[in-house]
Order: structure tokens, then sequence, then C-alpha cells
């Protein structure tokens, strides 16, 4: 980019971000239910003294088509209709997902669900099945029948809300899945779709019946599982699941509404399963997107506030240009351990709100639980500690010298489900603890980044001056390619282990793009080493259990420098800089112990080092005195 541009570009973002987080408006939002206003006649002012401007609502299918082509709403009118003559905006989740059914006074129907009744009796093949082969209570969104009778409820529903509480609604989330989010649902991991239509459709693309990922890959045990359908069966999926998306998509904006999507957490262990990968491919479908996190990573609890704002950023790079950040206490709720999620609820949703296109939150999981059968109502007392505000930084913050891009592709994720090498998800931590550590620099603009950002024509890609790999073990050979033409194009490429040393089915091909990142050898050592660095400091890599393996000892090329070598064998060492490349044969940015500050320092300062002077005078002086 043109020094000038930049330079004005980065001032006019940086004026911007100062700003922002004081003068946008800020969505504050829960989820409402009849059985809150019965159960709390003053709710609508006890919320609003607590910052809550909107209320989430659901309107559900089986309500308002209880007959078949007859659509009655008054048994919402009123509750709607108190909810925003007190002074609160809604967010009307459009719910067909099949969803369990709850009453206005909140009692659970373990028999009903969202979805009319005479739909399933006239529409028994229009119903997905799990992986096991049984029905579940989710209709097929492909079915022709089923898309057009879901719908016309969809723009009769969008039709009267509209009309009704003009300018009140924010959007209509697409209640496709019984979860909400734009996925494929699982309960027990029975995850779907495996409907008769699904496998036709599947086996006429490929001849092969649809495979069933109901195991684990464990990076620590060496090599993973090959299934040689998986990648080919994520994108049979994921087009489905947004040809879907878009359909009901554009079915609410046809009666002036806007659509909305929940995600739910990228980037984990069980991303096979959920295919939320597809949240690449659906921003120009949506107007408000919803990524959330419920602070449990399929195993045990998770406190961390790292989480939601390295999805924000993720989900503003592939596209999204308003961003709703979702904070669920229910999996804390359930062991009573919720009021101890509260401060980091707070601090994860404030840090989130300080992005640009962040436009507002939503918190769940607070409703005090009656019995099995009956929801309770909001606990009031755990949503006054919530005190959610935009970071604002004390001084207008620096105007970013280098934007580094960091890549977090969901093929590896999925490679990798159900990974707990050394009790952690070894490649989400080393994500999170890279986005943590960059982004606390103040003269570098972090973008976590999707593989759709590898295209030539991405803007976004076109502005970085880096991309940083972390830990993305299997990767196609497509984008390997795409990022070594960033590099041939005079892009800076950084990886901290083991890039693409498997392919997109898990197969093996014993590559870190070598030829790119000047690596003639290399070889694991299980264990802990010292190295020494070319200014004659020492330093020491002991294992720990983030890092799960030791270290890969790498000889370099002809033309690389070895910048910590072994003392004991000088030809090999653990970070190798080329001519705009960097790679570690660890992640210093996973380091436990006392010597972990020192190794995210190291982590930072040699990337710094590897990407070229943009402004020569200011960039040799700041690498200089780091």
């Amino acid at each position: 980019m043109n020094l000038f541009l930049r330079s004005t570009a980065a001032l006019l973002s940086a004026l911007f971000l100062a700003g922002a987080a004081v003068a946008k408006p800020q969505v504050a939002t829960l989820i409402v239910m009849p059985q809150d206003l019965r159960q709390n006649p003053q709710i609508i002012s006890d919320l609003a003294a607590r910052g809550i401007n909107h209320a989430t609502v659901y309107l559900n299918w089986s309500d308002v088509e209880a007959q078949e082509g007859q659509f009655d709403f008054s048994a919402y009118d009123p509750y709607f209709d108190q909810l925003t003559q007190g002074g609160l905006s809604l967010i009307v989740v459009l719910d067909m997902g099949g969803r369990t059914y709850f009453d206005a006074g909140g009692k659970r129907y373990a028999d009903r669900t969202t979805v009319p009744d005479w739909l399933y009796k006239q529409m028994p093949g229009g119903i997905m099945k799990n992986f096991s082969g049984h029905f579940t209570p989710q209709p097929d969104f492909v079915n022709p029948t089923v898309r057009d009778l879901s719908a016309r409820f969809v723009r009769k529903a969008v039709a009267h809300m509209q009309q009704r509480y003009p300018g009140k609604v924010l959007a209509y989330p697409i209640g496709l899945q019984e979860e909400h989010e734009i996925k494929y649902g699982q309960t027990g991991y029975q995850w779907r779709d495996y409907a008769d239509s699904a496998q036709v459709a599947f086996r006429t693309q490929t001849g092969k019946s649809q495979p069933v990922i109901n195991y684990t890959n464990d990076i620590s045990l060496g090599l993973p599982r090959v299934e040689p359908l998986l990648y080919t069966h994520k994108q049979f999926r994921e087009a489905r699941l947004k040809e879907a998306t878009c359909f009901y998509a554009d079915a609410i904006r046809s009666q002036g509404g806007r659509a909305m999507s929940y995600f739910g957490e990228l980037f984990t262990a069980h991303d096979a399963i959920y295919a939320t990968s597809v949240a690449e491919q659906l921003a120009d479908c949506l107007d408000v997107a919803v990524i959330d996190y419920n602070f449990y990573d399929g195993y045990s609890l998770s406190a961390d506030a790292r989480v939601l704002p390295m999805l924000a950023n993720y989900m503003a790079s592939v596209g999204y240009q308003q961003i709703m950040v979702g904070a669920y206490a229910e999996q804390w709720e359930r062991l009573k351990k919720s009021a101890e999620l509260l401060p980091v609820i707070n601090r994860t949703l404030s840090t989130a709100l300080a992005q640009p296109k962040v436009i507002g939150y939503e918190v769940g999981g607070l409703q005090r639980q009656l019995d099995a059968q009956r929801a309770g109502t909001i606990d009031l007392e755990k949503l006054q500690s919530l005190r959610v505000q935009p970071v604002v930084p004390a001084t207008a913050r620096p105007v970013p010298r280098l934007a580094i891009g960091i890549l977090a592709s969901t093929t590896n994720y999925y490679v990798w489900h159900g990974d707990r090498s050394g009790g952690v998800n070894a490649h989400r931590e080393a994500l999170l603890a890279a986005y943590e550590v960059l982004s606390a620099q103040p003269d570098l603009a972090v973008h976590v980044i999707g593989e759709k950002n590898l295209r030539e024509d991405d803007p976004l890609l076109q502005r970085l001056d880096a991309i940083l790999v972390p830990h993305q073990a299997a990767l196609p050979a497509s984008v390997k390619q795409q990022l070594k033409a960033y590099w041939t194009n005079g892009g800076t490429l950084v990886q901290d282990m083991r890039l693409g040393e498997f392919d997109e089915n898990g197969k093996p091909v014993y590559d870190w793009m070598h030829e790119v990142f000047g690596i003639e050898s290399l070889h694991w050592n299980p264990r802990g080493g010292i190295f020494t660095t070319g200014d004659g400091q020492f330093l020491r890599l002991k294992p720990s259990r983030k890092l799960y393996t030791g270290y890969a000892a790498m000889v370099p090329r002809p033309g690389y420098r070895l910048l910590a070598a072994d003392i004991l064998r000088k030809r090999q060492g653990i970070m190798v800089r080329g001519p705009r490349t960097l790679v570690f044969g660890f992640t210093p940015q996973m380091v436990d112990g006392v010597s972990q500050d020192m190794w995210k320092k190291i982590f930072v300062r040699e990337i710094l080092n590897t990407v070229p002077c943009v402004a020569a005078a200011n960039c040799k002086a700041s690498v200089q005195s780091r």
C-alpha cells in the first residue's frame, strides 16, 4: 500500500477507535420470557435500571400457526406490547427449529416442540435424522415443502411485527436449529443431518455415504485418524446450511426486517460436529451476527475472558458489519457457580465492545430454575453485578505501525476435533494466546482472519504486513499455496509450530512449507533444552502441560539464520528467520512458568524484527528500542 495512503488510513482508523466506544449506541439484551412478566410485574423497569434496553423474545411457529394456514399472533401481542410500551426494543427469534416447548408460565412439555404438530404428521420424511438414524425434532430445511411452509411463517411473522412495532425490532434471528445457532445441532453428540434426502444428495455428489465423525484426534499422540471424506463432508454440510440460511434471510428482508443469526464458539475441539465454519460464508446474507460463548470447553468450566474479543475480531475480518457478543452462564448456573463468572463476563464483554463493529451484547443463563419442569425468572441480583462498559483508553491510541493477521483455519479444527492434548485444545490455546499477546501491542493492528481472507482480492489481505499461522497443523494444499502467494507478493509469514503438517483430511505431508521457511530438516526433542542467541544470551525452554510436546529442532537452509541454537548441537535450534519469514519450533506464547514473560517478549520482538520497515526511520528506531 502507498505509504501516504497507509498512514492516512491508519490515522483515521485510530481517531475512530478512540471515540467509537463512547459515541456508538450499545445494544444490551437478555432473554425475557412471558413467565418473567408474570412472576415480576416490575421486571421491565428492573431491567432498564440495570442497563438493559432490548429484550430477546421467541415467536414460536407452533403457537402462531397451530392450524395449517391460520395465523394468530394474539398470544404474543400483549406480551410484546408490554415490553415495547415499557421502553424495550425487541430481538425476535423466529423459532421453527424444534426446540422443546415451554408455555407462558414456563412449564416444559417434553412431547411438544416449537414446530406445529401438523407439520410432523404431514411431512414424516421432511424431518432430520441424527447419525444413528433416529429422527430429531428438527425439520429438514432443504426439503422444498418444509421450506415453503416455514418461509410462509417467517414472512407472516415479520410482516406482523414490522407493522405493529415499527422501529422497535432490531432484527429477526433465524431459528433453524433447536439451539438457534447456525450449525448442525447435536444432543449427546448425535449430530445431524443424516435424513434420507441428505444421504441421497451426498451419495449423488461423492458416490459414498456420509462419514460419521464421532471420535477424537489428539495431536500429542502423533498422527490423526485419516478421514478421506472429511473436507468434502464439511463443504457439503456448509453449502446446505448457507443456502438455507440465505433463503430465510431473504424472506425476512422481503418484509422489511433485518436478518440475524447466532453462531456458537468457533475454533473449538468440537468444530467438526457443529459445522460452524459456515460463519465465513454468510456475511452477505446477515445484517447482524451474534457470536457467543458459554464459558465451557466441552469438558469443564472455562472462565476465559479472551474468547469473545477474539471471536468478535474474527467476525469483523470475515465481513460482518454489525456484530453482537453473547455471554451465557447456563453451564455455570447448573453447578451454582454463575456468581463467580460475573466478573469475567464484565471483562470479556467490555473488551469486545471496544471494537468498532461490535454494536452490543446479550447475556443469558441468569434465570433461576424453579424445578426440573419449570423455568424461573431472571436473577436480578446477578444482573445487578454486571457493569458492562466499553474499554476506553485513557489516552488516544497511537497509530498502529503494522497490520498483522492471525490465521484461524476452520479446516484445522475439523481435523483436530476433540483434541485435549495436555488437557487443553492446544490449537485453540495457541490462537487465543497469540491474539492476547499481539493485540496488547499498541503499534500493531491485529486481525484474526479466516481462510476466506487469503483470497488475492480480499481487501483486508492487501492491508496486512504480516500473517501469523498459530499452530494450524492441518491445512489444505490450496491454503498453503495462498500463503505462499502472499509471501511471494511481498508479505511476511510467521508460524509458531507445525504449519500444514497434515492435509485437510488428516493425512501427513511432513512439510511445514519448508521451502518458504528455510527448513532443511527437523526432528522432535521430547524434553526441554538450552539455547543461545547470536548476542550470547542463554534461553531455557522447559516442558509444560500446555506445550504438550517438546520442541522441533530445526536445521536451516543456506541463506536462513538460526536465531536460537542448541548449546550442544550448534547447527540446529528452535527459531529460524529468512527473507520475510520466521518459524518457531514450539509455541512461545504458551510457555508456562517463570520464563513465560521472557518468551512472550521474544515472540513479539522477533515477529517485529522479521517485518520489513514501512517507514524506515520510525520502524528501525522502534524495533531497536525493544
